[in-house]
């Protein structure tokens, strides 16, 4: 769990000393779980987002909010009661997370009484409520929960505001060393057992005290490991908030331009683990990314697992309109194949017919087959032709003709049909690899715009919007000063050819390898690019190609007025003269 008591008492923390006794100027709900409070200090602005999500839950500042609802119920009565209102306190309950923003109104509100933000994140039981102070009452809730929905407690408008049951356990700051000997002496100790006994240890947290006890597993190392991480709820503690991001296992992990420029948002391909104010020992194999406070931390995680799942969401949608036309083509395929071997057999309709007409005098209206002689058959053996009873014996002889001529015209014609199915077929397993290699969520929206341009899925209003040249290229800079441009996918391939490079440029790409088209700006016009930095170009088109796991690969490079893409082609696909190679390791 990312958003933990310790994570909500540094928040608090944070909130204390950035928003106490700021002015709420303005509340926006996002979605039917997330609000946000404009508040306002003498010169600055802070937004604090408040979401109520089953998974995702959290509270904590943001830089600057997505833009919510037009109109919220919630939202506009929170508006009416607390508009305008100062912010007089903020205080984690317990050690749980709850957290209390208590509210003085200006007198001009509805009830000018003192009003409490009470938000609960309790997974599935999250909420957000307003409480008026000097009753206790329920004003209203983010969610309503009743008697059908919870036996335990209801969260409803006019009923009196119950604090979630308090758990009975230790206290972390108050539980000394022979307390805590005396707790975990003669039990099986695992993180569930101190979740179950500790207050404030979320199972992260549990789990971290175990991971840092030493193979000896004596109390003294438990009391250690557990001094460790409880050390982080003292108010002197210094916390380091921190992003844990799964290491890449090659030496070489690249990262986007927009996250190299951007330290506080991680990569788009980054695969967060946790979020925490310690680094944790469980998970060895991760990197951390350190963040000035808990909430810039909490946002940057929470922002990467929003992409991630947006992306998963893409990758699925992309994958299921693959999986439909690969099913498709190879239905068709199936079908093709069959006509194919159907007309392969003209020769059995002609000869057929030239029985039949050498026997009409045997063949009577009415007849479903009839045994001839085979003329053409090196014994001179028997041959059952099937006749339409409908049919006059001529009419059935000059049906066999009619299928020996349309299958005659149908062959060549087939055989191109199964070639350009075989063709679609190859298009698709190239989509599905650029689909599986896609590092971002501009690249696999990317590729769906080209689905909705072939028709495959239906255009919808976000890809509308999109401008052919909104995804951004892999920029780098080489060791002589000068930009290298890096295609994604093969659309952006092609507005790398379009829009960007121009005959002074120098192109580069695996030599007669799937790859990346690679382009080095040259807008001063020299004669020729510095070596070094064509060898860290060819690198860089090494390393996004197919070839990117062998040790030397071999790159083309000529200048851009070399290269031409042919008319009707693929995306991505271009001819080229005057052409050079290096052999390269692929590595950025």
């Amino acid at each position: 769990m990312s958003f933990d008591s310790l994570a909500l008492h540094l928040v608090t923390d944070e909130l204390r000393r950035t928003i106490l006794n700021g002015t709420i100027r303005h509340i926006e709900q996002l979605n039917s779980h997330s609000i946000v409070l404009k508040i306002s200090q003498s010169t600055t602005s802070h937004f604090l987002l408040i979401s109520t999500h089953s998974v995702h839950g959290r509270v904590h500042l943001v830089e600057r909010p997505p833009k919510g609802q037009s109109r919220s119920h919630f939202a506009d009565f929170l508006m009416t009661h607390v508009m305008r209102g100062k912010l007089t306190a903020i205080e984690q309950v317990g050690l749980d997370r709850v957290l209390k923003l208590t509210i003085a109104p200006t007198s001009d509100v509805l009830e000018a009484s003192p009003k409490s933000i009470i938000a609960e994140i309790m997974g599935k039981h999250s909420n957000i409520i307003l409480v008026d102070e000097k009753s206790g009452t329920i004003l209203e809730s983010i969610k309503h929960i009743d008697e059908t929905m919870s036996r335990y407690r209801e969260v409803l408008p006019g009923l009196t505001y119950d604090p979630p049951p308090q758990p009975d356990k230790c206290h972390p700051l108050k539980l000394d060393q022979d307390a805590f000997f005396a707790l975990v002496e003669n039990e099986k100790i695992n993180w569930r057992f101190l979740f179950n006994q500790i207050d404030g240890l979320s199972p992260t947290l549990a789990k971290e005290i175990i991971a840092r006890v030493d193979d000896s597993a004596t109390l003294d190392g438990l009391w250690e490991a557990y001094q460790q991480v409880v050390w982080y709820f003292q108010p002197s503690a210094t916390s380091h908030p921190q992003v844990l991001v799964d290491a890449d296992d090659s030496p070489e992990n690249p990262k986007l331009e927009e996250s190299a420029n951007n330290p506080d948002r991680l990569a788009d391909e980054d695969k967060v683990v946790d979020v925490s104010a310690l680094k944790l020992m469980q998970f060895p194999n991760t990197e951390s990314q350190h963040f000035e406070t808990m909430s810039e931390a909490l946002s940057a995680y929470y922002d990467a697992v929003t992409r991630n799942e947006a992306m998963q969401s893409e990758r699925n949608t992309l994958r299921q309109v693959l999986h439909k036309m690969t099913a498709s083509l190879e239905r068709k395929q199936v079908s093709l194949r069959q006509d194919l071997e159907s007309a392969e057999r003209a020769e059995d309709y002609r000869i057929k017919g030239e029985l039949l007409t050498a026997n009409l005098h045997q063949i009577e209206r009415g007849q479903t087959t009839i045994q001839v002689q085979d003329y053409y058959s090196p014994d001179l053996s028997e041959l059952s032709i099937e006749l339409d009873p409908q049919l006059s014996p001529s009419e059935n002889a000059q049906q066999y003709f009619k299928r020996y001529t349309k299958a005659k015209r149908g062959i060549s014609v087939l055989h191109r049909l199964i070639a350009d199915n075989e063709a679609d077929q190859e298009a698709l397993q190239a989509y599905a690899s650029e689909v599986e290699e896609a590092k971002g969520l501009k690249e696999l929206r990317s590729i769906q715009s080209e689905f909705v341009k072939k028709d495959w899925i239906k255009e919808t209003k976000r890809l509308s919007k999109q401008s052919e040249s909104a995804g951004a290229f892999r920029k780098y800079i080489s060791p002589d000063g000068f930009q290298i441009y890096v295609g994604r996918n093969s659309k952006e391939n092609d507005l790398l050819l379009r829009r960007v490079a121009s005959s002074r440029d120098m192109w580069l790409h695996a030599k007669q390898i799937h790859g990346s088209h690679v382009v080095i700006r040259n807008p001063e016009n020299k004669p020729g690019i510095p070596m070094p930095t064509l060898l860290k170009a060819a690198q860089i088109a090494a390393f996004f190609s197919k070839a990117q796991h062998s040790s030397y690969v071999p790159v083309d490079y000529t200048w851009f007025r070399y290269v031409v893409k042919p008319k009707g082609t693929a995306p991505g696909f271009v001819n080229y003269t005057h052409e050079k190679t290096l052999y390269v390791e692929p590595r950025l």
